[in-house]
């Protein structure tokens, strides 16, 4: 009887085991959205709202997979992704070091011109050999292209959002603010007291911006390939267009903007 006793408590304690690894494998992954970075993707209204996440949402529902959305600070978002305490996070601009890092998509989720800003009265800039020396306000985590992120002549004033770097360059404090050109827009509808005051003096790079998987999250390999298939679906369905003209925005893929600064630097160091 005692024997019989023991192996039923066994197999209950064992079932009881078993039942939690398949809750752990249940749990839905988390993937990471920058909290502040609208309208892509930022944190109103007690919701992950933006462009991107849209984006995001509409490709892993196209491929039938749960995921859970979380708002982070970039930089935070990141180091939790590389860790493998999210899945992911989004937006990313790849350079070498992300590339090392984490896993990326085949599928790009949107492109957007990167902007050196100036003040209204400031002239147009053609080299960044024009600004050396001066103050260019930079978010903390970003990257703007190798050409930008190489160039050691300028002073680097880090800033935690955006509209801190405007804010310092209305006030003096920097002489130029890089930034996003959709991000820009809605930081200045956002704030119409700063319109008229900035200028957009350069393209400096066109990106194109990434949901990044971890390579280190035992999930984020599969929740790379549910991401393709799902993206995949939404762009042949025209799903992916709708979601940009919801937000009445381009993608910038296609559009002809002109070179950037990345560009014109690359053809000079590439020219005999």
């Amino acid at each position: 009887m005692a024997c019989q006793s023991t192996r039923t408590l066994a197999l209950l304690v064992f079932t009881l085991c078993l039942s939690g690894a398949c809750i752990a494998r249940a749990e839905t992954p988390r993937i990471g959205a920058e909290d502040d970075w609208y309208p892509y993707t930022a944190l109103r209204n007690d919701r992950i709202e933006g462009m991107s996440a849209d984006i995001v949402r509409a490709a892993f529902s196209a491929s039938d997979t749960s995921v859970e959305l979380t708002p982070y600070p970039y930089s935070r978002c990141m180091e939790l992704a590389r860790s493998g305490s999210l899945a992911g996070c989004f937006n990313t601009t790849p350079d070498a070091h992300i590339r090392a890092e984490f896993l990326l998509p085949q599928e790009v989720l949107f492109s957007d011109d990167i902007l050196l800003w100036g003040h209204a009265g400031d002239a147009a800039i053609d080299d960044l050999d024009a600004i050396r020396g001066k103050r260019v306000a930079v978010t903390i985590g970003y990257t703007y292209g190798e050409y930008f992120d190489s160039y050691a002549d300028i002073q680097r004033i880090a800033v935690r959002r955006d509209i801190n770097g405007f804010r310092m360059l209305q006030r003096g404090r920097v002489d130029y603010v890089i930034a996003f050109r959709g991000t820009t827009d809605a930081l200045l509808r956002d704030n119409p007291e700063l319109v008229g005051q900035f200028k957009a003096l350069t393209r400096v790079h066109r990106p194109r911006l990434y949901l990044t998987f971890s390579r280190h999250h035992p999930r984020a390999a599969a929740l790379l390939r549910d991401f393709d298939a799902g993206m995949r679906q939404i762009r042949q369905d025209g799903t992916y267009q709708r979601i940009l003209g919801n937000w009445q925005l381009s993608d910038g893929q296609s559009a002809a903007h002109g070179s950037t600064l990345q560009e014109r630097h690359n053809n000079k160091t590439e020219s005999p």
